[in-house]
């Protein structure tokens, strides 16, 4: 019986390292095709809060209360992601007394992706449109639309409209 080479040949290496650099290249194609751009560059890259506003206005009923408006598509496998982002931004929102409202589009001259959500102040202008989050599976960070939510109710109002994230979108 022979004995055992315990030495590393350099063919044992090299395919280590290719099989290393194949792993890692199908992991970045398969990440890569699962991050979309919220916008598709079309539909808000020009678009004016206010413009936005008057076309959020037929899904909020009239009252002295700040809304937020949750969109999302009936197919859409990225809704799942979002599911944590909606419920704290719901227990939030109702805790401060806004009202919540919850639409399926299955499409929209300017909405551009769900899932999304927009935070309106009691006058109906918008303080807040795009993705609740952004990255693979939209989980990156605590979320866009939770940050500027709080920020809201502590008194701080912007007009934002995120244009550009990557994350799990669908198209509208």
């Amino acid at each position: 019986m022979p004995a055992l080479n315990k030495s590393i040949t350099p063919i044992q290496i090299a395919v280590f390292v290719i099989w290393i650099v194949l792993t890692l290249a199908a992991f970045a194609y398969f990440i890569d095709s699962k991050l979309v751009n919220f916008n598709d560059g079309t539909k808000i890259t020009y678009l004016d809060p206010q413009k936005l506003s008057a076309s959020l206005t037929q899904y909020i009923e009239p009252s002295s209360r700040s809304s937020i408006l949750h969109f999302n598509q009936a197919n859409c496998q990225c809704q799942q992601y979002s599911e944590a982002h909606i419920k704290d931004i719901n227990d939030i929102a109702t805790a401060n007394n806004f009202n919540v409202k919850h639409i399926s589009l299955e499409d929209h001259t300017i909405l551009p992706a769900t899932p999304s959500v927009a935070i309106l102040n009691s006058l109906g202008e918008v303080v807040y449109y795009g993705p609740y989050g952004e990255g693979l599976a939209c989980s990156q960070t605590s979320g866009f639309a939770q940050t500027m939510l709080s920020n809201f109710i502590k008194g701080y109002s912007a007009d934002l409209i995120i244009k550009e994230a990557q994350g799990c979108y669908c198209k509208v």
